[in-house]
């Protein structure tokens, strides 16, 4: 509903005072010189209307705020396929692939976005292969703040979405910097994600010792263990044994893997 504005207090009488006032002013002509000065001032406020029309029309759109792409596309990858925390795909699939990847990192940007639309189509989305996340910093600092906003976003469900366009967003985070602003910016891009319980997630499991940290923390630790090293890595396992894949495998050679431990 609009803003509501009160009338002017006043019975019917001042009404029509204020009637007869307006009347007695338009039945007093104006003299010619206020009339040239009438002409004028409508002149020079046409003047302006046209030239803010045409500031309008001409204007570039405006680069202070952040601009998200991939949305749809996002949506229509990721859509209708089973998630739950760092889980995409059935819990039931036969074999699981654990991606480890950087979301600060260019070259993982490519590997991620060159190999997993593809596998989430193919085998995912039909329930033969689950992707399990893992938050790995090829960086000196192995907690970075792109991690929280994505673990937040996995614990309603929509952690896939938000790393995808995490990955296709780089650009916009170079330009803004990696901040809360930035990471809600994305959150916010997600329909279905509330955006509120993501911060408060954030607020209360992302600082030191919370349930996050410990989360990406064992991520860290298990990425070092294995011995993975920069770009995206994956983990094979199936009925047939494990596979692993380093510094950023091709579509082909993961689909090569899935069939190997299948």
């Amino acid at each position: 509903m609009g803003t509501h504005f009160a009338g002017i207090a006043g019975g019917p009488g001042s009404r029509a005072r204020d009637n007869a006032g307006v009347s007695e002013v338009a039945a007093t002509p104006i003299p010619r010189r206020g009339r040239l000065w009438v002409i004028l001032a409508l002149a020079l406020a046409l003047g302006a209307l046209g030239y803010a029309l045409v500031s309008i029309s001409t204007k570039k759109a405006d680069t202070d705020f952040v601009q998200i792409e991939g949305i749809s596309t996002a949506q229509e990858l990721f859509g209708g396929v089973p998630q739950e925390g760092d889980r995409l795909g059935s819990s039931d699939a036969p074999v699981a692939i654990q991606v480890f990847n950087d979301l600060q990192c260019g070259d993982c940007r490519a590997d991620f976005l060159a190999t997993i639309p593809g596998l989430v189509e193919k085998y995912a989305r039909p329930g033969s292969v689950k992707l399990l996340m893992r938050h790995y910093s090829v960086a000196e600092n192995p907690l970075e703040l792109g991690f929280f906003g994505a673990e937040a976003a996995a614990e309603q469900g929509y952690g896939w979405q938000y790393t995808y366009l995490f990955f296709l967003n780089q650009a916009e985070a170079e330009r803004f910097g990696i901040d809360n602003d930035f990471m809600a910016s994305l959150a916010g891009s997600i329909g279905e994600l509330d955006v509120p319980e993501w911060q408060e997630a954030l607020d209360r499991e992302g600082g030191s010792g919370g349930a996050m940290a410990k989360r990406l923390e064992a991520d860290g630790e298990l990425g070092t263990k294995l011995g993975i090293r920069t770009g995206v890595a994956m983990i094979l396992s199936g009925p047939s044994g494990t596979r692993t894949l380093q510094d950023g495998p091709s579509a082909a050679q993961a689909e090569r893997a899935i069939e190997a431990v299948s």
